[in-house]
């Protein structure tokens, strides 16, 4: 159900209405219909939502976008923007492309004894990048659970640029070289888990932040 924009009176800015968020593949999109032909206006009140777009999507680079003689806007990702019919939709305002900053090195790995206890097998490509990315959207939304990070970066991961594959790909090979220097002959041998522990971990009910928590916790 599509949403409205209440009428702008000179030097008052008006409580916006609830969002409509529909869904194109993958893409959500955030709809609004303006009751009145004031594209200033109706943009002025959009940023913030279009700012909470941002949130919500870990950063991506965000576009309020209007459809060409009428008051209806969206707001979606840029390279979505971007791929509509430029005759019949207009992009009025984007965020600035923030730019994700990948790390230089992983976190480094501390030399242990070589005694009973047990050593870590180096990280793979995906792990650094989940710990990374999970400390990240952490740090951006402090109220997504733990559950529902993992399920974002698996996400994520899937449709990542190959760039950024091969970035996180080299820091697990300068990881693999690394450990083989610190524990030269190593083997792995899984650890011991204790038993009782482990169901117990199975009895905790899982609870995954559901996609509207989440618009919440994002700003929406």
């Amino acid at each position: 159900m599509a949403s409205s924009v209440q009428g702008i009176n000179p030097g008052v800015m008006p409580t916006p209405s609830p969002l409509a968020f529909v869904f194109s593949g993958n893409e959500m999109i955030v709809q609004c219909t303006a009751n009145i032909d004031d594209e200033a206006a109706a943009v002025k009140l959009l940023e913030p939502a279009m700012k909470n777009y941002q949130n919500f999507n870990d950063g991506k680079h965000a576009a309020i976008v209007r459809r060409n003689g009428s008051t209806q806007f969206w707001i979606t990702s840029v390279p979505y923007a971007k791929s509509l019919d430029q005759a019949v939709f207009n992009i009025v305002r984007q965020t600035t492309e923030p730019g994700i900053k990948l790390p230089t090195t992983a976190e480094p790995l501390h030399c242990q004894k070589i005694t009973k206890i047990h050593i870590r097998r180096p990280r793979n490509q995906f792990i650094i990048y989940r710990q990374w990315m999970s400390a990240k959207i952490h740090a951006d939304n402090p109220g997504v659970t733990a559950a529902c990070i993992s399920q974002i970066v698996a996400q994520l991961w899937r449709v990542e640029k190959p760039e950024v594959k091969a970035h996180f790909k080299a820091l697990a090979d300068a990881e693999d070289r690394r450990h083989k220097a610190m524990y030269p002959g190593y083997r792995y041998e899984a650890a011991r888990r204790n038993p009782q522990l482990a169901l117990s971990k199975r009895n905790l009910p899982l609870n995954p932040m559901r996609v509207d928590e989440r618009l919440i916790a994002a700003g929406f």
